[in-house]
């Protein structure tokens, strides 16, 4: 880890501040969005290039689906479990139903670019860009997975992106969002690069700050070409995904954490809460936060007492832009 990384405490606190402050002004995102390019660098800092971790979704069905592709995830990265996998497949499924190949994948918020290689491969994409805010992570994007013509990764803003207008017929966004701190030039500028017939998969944990869901809505009853095809609270399937991550799988979590961490005992105490929460605990109802591991158990008082999350919606959208 290098000098400059930032404790797990100072992260979660600036990437709450980013979602729950009140944007004024253009000067005010460039400020949120620095602090946001900055604590996301102390992640990078910590794990392996080619991770993928969200929050993941755990559904019988679904993951019988998946399995049903045959698809190999370990040649493309680590997955520590196939609930994130699934939340990945949950977000493309629709188009794979039918069949909508052989076409140009945006991803918007790519981070180290698993999701948009699987992407490309389970869509059988002409072309997939993935652009992400943090440099690091376009970087180590781009080390791991940049193929010639095929597929490629950049540094950007979703709210201002550098891309030729209706120029990709799919459009991803997953567990991203909620940090973008103008959100409605984000789906104005959805719309801009989105080819006509094309798709916007979109997928994330909702916070009443920003309420992206209602403002999605909002914006698509403004446009004349923009119609909702599919929209689903996935909510249950998410938390499932955290309690057998979490909770089932205590052993793994503790690992992983204390992998993270380091061996220091106090700074162990001090920071698992804020890891946790990071991977979605808090997303849990408390009641359900049990812990046999005693170096665990604290976060189920934590838990009680955080009145961070409110209410607990994680929501699916898909998109269709109408050729007018």
């Amino acid at each position: 880890m290098d000098n400059n990384s930032k404790s797990f405490g100072e992260v979660n606190e600036r990437i709450g501040h980013a979602i729950h402050h009140v944007c004024l002004n253009a000067s005010d995102a460039k400020l949120i969005k620095s602090d946001i390019q900055e604590s996301y660098q102390s992640w990078v800092n910590r794990l392996y290039d080619r991770v993928f971790l969200n929050w993941g979704l755990c559904d019988k069905k679904i993951y019988q689906e998946l399995s049903a592709l045959n698809f190999d995830f370990s040649k493309v990265g680590f997955f520590p479990h196939v609930y994130g996998q699934s939340l990945l497949f949950y977000l493309i499924r629709p188009l794979i139903k039918i069949h909508f190949f052989n076409k140009r994948l945006l991803d918007v918020g790519c981070g180290n670019g698993v999701g948009l290689k699987i992407s490309s491969e389970l869509l059988k994409t002409s072309y997939a860009l993935g652009i992400d805010l943090v440099n690091k992570l376009v970087t180590n994007s781009n080390n791991s997975f940049y193929t010639e013509d095929k597929i490629n990764y950049m540094q950007a803003d979703a709210e201002n992106m550098a891309i030729a207008n209706e120029s990709f017929d799919i459009v991803t966004n997953l567990e991203s969002s909620h940090l973008y701190p103008q959100i409605e030039h984000f789906f104005a500028e959805m719309e801009r690069v989105l080819a006509p017939n094309g798709f916007f998969c979109y997928a994330d944990v909702h916070f009443d700050v920003k309420q992206q869901a209602q403002r999605l809505e909002a914006f698509v009853k403004t446009r004349k070409n923009l119609r909702i095809i599919e929209k689903h609270n996935i909510t249950k399937m998410v938390q499932a995904s955290i309690y057998q991550r979490l909770i089932v799988n205590e052993n793994r979590f503790y690992q992983l954490a204390q992998y993270l961490l380091g061996p220091d005992k106090i700074n162990f105490t001090s920071e698992l809460a804020n890891v946790a929460s990071s991977m979605g605990l808090m997303f849990l109802p408390w009641w359900r936060i049990r812990f046999k591991n005693p170096a665990l158990q604290a976060l189920g008082k934590f838990a009680r007492r955080c009145k961070h999350w409110n209410k607990k919606y994680y929501f699916y959208y898909l998109i269709q832009k109408i050729d007018s």
